[in-house]
């Protein structure tokens, strides 16, 4: 499929997580219209985060995202932002405790549920759909052919992600800090890490809400692009240059990339026989 005549028919159809305020008028240029702002102090394992006035000025029409997990005093911390923003579509959260914080303020916006790994199979999606909720994302760690399923089953349109480096964990420790106190190195927060018995490669990232660790390779599924029942088709364009997104936009290929496990099943997975 030509994804360059895909991006002008479907170019409402992109959403973009934003690593600088002034990217957002380059993608617009190029036909991109829908955008994801990381929240300071609630969005964890994203290259960088804006604060209140920030989401203001540019979330019109946008999203917010909140993906760190919190704890009590955390949901109280929320409730007091989240009735500062002014302008934003919705917000895209991990942490189910936001929604319920949504609906208590009476809030009339968008709520999409992002929990990275969870959202693998079609009736526990439609679970939380019926409670409300607008929209969610699916795993990107399944085959196209379950992608394709979930879709076809889902009660409302989802969120499929298309590009970017996927998220293999996420910890609320601060495993950076930890491992370069104790071998007394210097605290460098983002760093690349190659595990030795596979050689396998990891992007790490740190922040005071945790530590997230991302699969070394760049996730390509342009090949979901034709699917139907979508909200919206994701890139996470953290730690990826500009111009590699705008390639990706423009149906390039893309160097160290590849289709996750679109084509392959994992094998973290239990069988409906086995239960």
């Amino acid at each position: 499929m030509d994804l360059e005549l895909v991006s002008e028919k479907m170019k409402n159809k992109f959403l973009i997580s934003i690593n600088k305020l002034s990217d957002i008028a380059v993608y617009k240029k190029v036909g991109v219209t829908t955008f994801l702002l990381p929240l300071q102090n609630f969005a964890v394992g994203y290259e960088n985060s804006f604060n209140i006035e920030e989401i203001n000025k540019y979330g019109k029409d946008n999203y917010c995202l909140v993906n760190r997990m919190l704890d009590c005093k955390g949901i109280d911390e929320l409730k007091n932002v989240i009735l500062q923003l002014k302008t934003i579509k919705g917000i895209i959260f991990e942490d189910i405790g936001v929604y319920e914080l949504i609906k208590e303020l009476g809030l009339n916006i968008e709520t999409i549920y992002f929990p990275n790994h969870f959202n693998t199979n079609y009736e526990s999606i439609n679970y939380f759909l019926n409670k409300g909720i607008s929209s969610a994302f699916i795993s990107n760690e399944l085959t196209k052919e379950e992608i394709k399923d979930i879709l076809n089953n889902a009660n409302k349109e989802l969120i499929v992600h298309v590009f970017g480096y996927n998220q293999a964990m996420y910890s609320r420790r601060l495993l950076l800090s930890n491992f370069n106190s104790y071998y007394d190195l210097p605290n460098d927060r983002m760093t690349d890490i190659k595990e030795v018995h596979s050689g396998h490669e990891f992007k790490v990232v740190e922040d005071d809400s945790g530590t997230v660790l991302y699969n070394g390779v760049i996730f390509d599924g342009r090949e979901l692009l034709h699917l139907n029942n979508v909200k919206y088709f994701y890139i996470n364009s953290s730690f990826i240059e500009q111009n590699v997104i705008i390639d990706f936009l423009n149906g390039n290929e893309i160097a160290n990339s590849d289709n996750g496990f679109l084509d392959k099943e994992t094998i973290f997975k239990l069988r409906s026989e086995t239960l």
